[in-house]
């Protein structure tokens, strides 16, 4: 389970996850982390698309493998449709702000 938590978590700066500036040095901001994150859904999409591929055409009979790819890239890809959504609520709320 703490692994899961690490591989969903991972994208994150370790300054986001509660890490202080004195544990090193961090160069990535939050468009590397972001970024970083829609091309780890993306190479899992790619994977689990490739063993639906396999599958139907008699390469591979793991179908609880199939199953696993997939539900990992739709979880993910769910996880990035939450993120966008809350970027641009926050957005939103941001330009209603009046100064």
């Amino acid at each position: 389970m703490i692994n899961e938590t690490k591989q969903v978590f991972g994208f994150l700066p370790p300054s986001a996850l509660g890490a202080r500036a004195e544990d090193g040095p961090t160069k990535a901001g939050f468009a590397d982390a972001l970024k970083g994150f829609v091309g780890q859904v993306d190479r899992q999409m790619q994977a689990a698309n490739q063993k639906a591929e396999e599958f139907a055409v008699g390469k591979s009979f793991d179908l609880h493998e199939i199953m696993i790819a997939t539900e990992k890239a739709d979880i993910s890809f769910r996880l990035l449709l939450q993120i966008r959504n809350k970027l641009l609520e926050a957005y939103q709320e941001i330009m209603r702000m009046q100064f």
